[in-house]
């Protein structure tokens, strides 16, 4: 009797070390970016992090495309073999403003985005999905066809930045023109699963305190070409960022005051007129003294 206690009990501790160890749900958020990044799980999505992500690639990818570098990792669609994933990255550069928002010109773009792309195995054939930009949520959205294979595939590039306070979260997935209405149903749940974290927004941001780079929204499309095509552009998007205004608006508020001061401000007490210096007094008469005197 005592044998099957001891049995029982070495039953139940060996099952108990087999059973798995409390830790993270699958819902646990998980910090990126130096914590400036909150990836929430989904079961749409498996996320491979960065130190797994050679490994995966090597096993799954088997060589094909891919958009962007990973370096905050995949998410990879957990329903059957998928044929296109995203990969994360960050930029922390600084502050990218929104203020060209109104200034996106698609064709424009397109011609940049060409122009830099010249020479390239996969030539760039135009828009999948012009440049959309979201000014209550501060995301960019943007789609490219491209000719592979001697123009028997159509693929696609498509990309998201999430606009932050000190840097720019991107999305980018290399696939076919075929799985871009897949792409879209999925982008919402994406975007959903991304956050920055308190005091990382894009309206966190503190002028002149925090560093800003006059890239813009369409320099996030064409990068630097579209900066080399039109230099007056650039400076004219350095001269509208928030830093430069705050600037501005700064000096202007200091030169007036100085100036309503002068003018409105309490006048200083005359100055009292200078005293009058005294008579000296009459000098006598120190000569020979003549008969008048």
């Amino acid at each position: 009797m005592r044998l099957m206690k001891w049995l029982a009990g070495l039953l139940c501790a060996a099952l108990l070390t087999l059973a798995p160890q409390a830790g993270a749900t699958d819902t646990t958020p998980l910090s990126l970016a130096d914590k400036a990044v909150t990836l929430t799980p989904s079961p749409t999505f498996q996320y491979v992090g960065p130190a797994e992500v050679p490994s995966f690639l090597n096993r799954h990818w088997r060589g094909r495309p891919l958009a962007g570098g990973g370096g905050l990792g995949l998410l990879v669609p957990t329903e059957g073999d998928p044929t296109w994933l995203v990969a994360l990255s960050y930029d922390g550069g600084g502050h990218v403003s929104d203020l060209d928002r109104g200034r996106l010109d698609p064709d424009r773009l397109l011609a940049a985005l060409r122009s830099g792309d010249a020479g390239g195995a996969q030539p760039l054939a135009g828009w999948a999905q012009r440049p959309v930009y979201d000014g209550a949520t501060h995301i960019l959205v943007w789609a490219t066809r491209r000719q592979a294979d001697g123009g028997a595939v159509d693929g696609l590039d498509y990309h998201a930045r999430l606009l932050g306070r000190r840097g720019v979260l991107g999305l980018d997935i290399a696939a076919r023109m075929s799985d871009l209405p897949a792409i879209e149903g999925r982008m919402p749940t994406l975007l959903s699963m991304l956050r920055f974290t308190p005091g990382n927004g894009y309206r966190d941001y503190v002028p002149l305190a925090d560093q800003s780079i006059t890239l813009g929204l369409g320099g996030l499309i064409a990068g630097d070409t579209l900066v080399k095509g039109g230099l007056m552009d650039h400076l004219l998007t350095g001269i509208t960022s928030q830093s430069f205004i705050y600037l501005m608006a700064v000096l202007v508020v200091m030169l007036t005051t100085r100036r309503l001061r002068r003018r409105w401000g309490p006048k200083p007490p005359p100055a009292p007129p200078p005293a009058k210096a005294p008579d000296p007094p009459p000098r006598g008469h120190d000569g020979p003294k003549g008969p008048w005197s």
